[in-house]
């Protein structure tokens, strides 16, 4: 019987953990713990013993993308479906000032965040925001649970996050059964494995949104690196990439670091995954592909379709059909060959 031990040798140290924080959430006992950027049990315990729940909560020990594919869809994906299946792709804005000011670029998925919390379809959210500190950058999971929490969490941060760690949070102790989570295509997979597994909590998430993902960055690297380059990162207002540059906005400039320079920074467990645009998700959101201030959206489940679509009808967000689908598709591609190239 698999349990923590084969989980820390095979994923843990064997390279592919993504840090989506799961293990740590399916633990009944609280065994695990998030202790210096990784899931660690600091005392071996005879309960663990006989208890496979954290290696089998890890989407790195079973199942693929094909069989879960089959339960959200119902189908697998064909040749030629690059960036997984979908019913539609737009280009989509929010419409609320607030939500503008602080998002990172539409402010899509906050609108929708909002939408639904406001409308009752959830009673919170599990999200990434940032550090304790207000000039901290360092990503950190939070459960929000008004729209003045859901707004503090908008814009891009770098670097891991263990999103999934919160859900036994939200379910248990903010007594919310009604969740919608956000994250990277790490994050999606990890979830929609757990509702595979039929993971005892999982029926509290309701909805999932995903964020287009190149790579991620180390924040301590990533920070060291903005920092030789003149940039403290308590100065910094906005973090983004675009057309080969990792951009550094503060008050009154603007550092654009090309990306070939920023490879030192990566997330070595990023060289494991090839999903760019979070192809299991209800809906995906990036930047990529729409012009400058909107957000290009990948609408893929039914559920998600009639979520976007009520999000818009009641003014929430705004769209257009101008999204270069090809671009994101390239990307896409991109990703996937780079990564058997690494295999």
């Amino acid at each position: 019987m698999p349990a923590y031990d084969e989980l820390e040798s095979e994923v843990i140290e064997g390279g592919l953990c993504t840090y989506c924080g799961a293990c740590v959430a399916s633990c009944p006992l609280h065994h695990l713990k998030w202790i210096d950027g990784g899931p660690k049990r600091p005392e071996k315990k005879a309960a663990c013993e006989d208890c496979e729940t954290c290696y089998r909560a890890c989407y790195r020990t079973e199942i693929g993308k094909g069989a879960i594919e089959e339960e959200i869809f119902g189908r697998r994906r064909k040749g030629g479906e690059d960036i997984g299946i979908y019913r539609r792709a737009i280009a989509a804005r929010a419409t609320d000032g607030s939500i503008l000011e602080k998002a990172q670029d539409g402010g899509v998925v906050t609108a929708i965040l909002v939408y639904m919390l406001e409308e009752k379809i959830i009673d919170g959210a599990i999200l990434t925001g940032r550090g304790r500190e207000e000039d901290d950058w360092m990503p950190f999971p939070k459960v929000a649970k008004s729209k003045e929490e859901i707004i503090s969490a908008a814009g891009t941060k770098y670097g891991v996050s263990p999103n999934l760690m919160m859900v036994r949070t939200a379910v248990i102790d903010e007594v919310l059964d009604n969740l919608c989570v956000v994250g990277l295509p790490c994050h999606v997979q990890a979830v929609r494995h757990l509702q595979h597994i039929k993971f005892d909590l999982s029926p509290a998430i309701k909805f999932v949104i995903g964020l287009f993902c190149r790579e991620n960055f180390e924040y301590v690297q990533m920070s060291k690196g903005v920092k030789e380059r003149g940039v403290e990162m308590e100065e910094v207002e906005k973090i983004s990439i675009s057309k080969g540059f990792f951009n550094v906005h503060t008050s009154d400039t603007k550092l654009s670091i090309p990306l070939k320079e920023t490879a030192v920074w990566h997330s070595k467990h990023c060289l494991t995954c090839d999903d760019y645009s979070a192809e299991l998700a209800d809906i995906s959101v990036g930047s990529e592909g729409s012009k400058e201030g909107w957000s290009s959206v990948i609408i893929r489940t039914e559920k998600g379709e009639e979520v976007f679509s009520e999000a818009e009808s009641k003014g929430y967000i705004r769209t257009e059909e101008v999204v270069d689908l090809e671009y994101i598709k390239e990307n896409a591609m991109r990703k996937m060959q780079s990564r058997s190239r690494d295999s």
